[in-house]
């Protein structure tokens, strides 16, 4: 038995931090939220609003040049933290209708 983890993701990921091109991040209905990472079959956000698997949403990402929308469902969520300012975050992992087109660089 090893220690490591098999990857079962289909696409790659990138960190929110690697992203110079991102902006502002929201969820609909004009919801604000942390992108921890993305790839073009999904994103992995984290908010102060109560997520729940099978929820559906729309993540917007603004970015320097236009605004990027993916329609998608939270197939995982749960809560991550508990802040004596803001109260619970939520964690929730968001598959995408379909492919997203990510841009390299801006």
């Amino acid at each position: 038995m090893t220690g490591g983890r098999v990857e079962r993701r289909r696409d790659p990921r990138r960190l929110a931090a690697d992203l110079t091109w991102l902006r502002a991040v929201s969820l609909r209905p004009g919801l604000e939220a942390l992108l921890v990472d993305i790839s073009p079959g999904g994103a992995l956000v984290e908010t102060t609003i109560r997520l729940r698997p099978g929820m559906k949403t729309v993540l917007r990402l603004s970015t320097t040049e236009s605004e990027l929308r993916a329609s998608g469902e939270f197939v995982r969520a749960w809560v991550t933290a508990i802040l004596p300012d803001r109260g619970l975050v939520y964690r929730g992992a968001v598959r995408f209708d379909s492919p997203m087109d990510l841009p390299e660089r801006a």
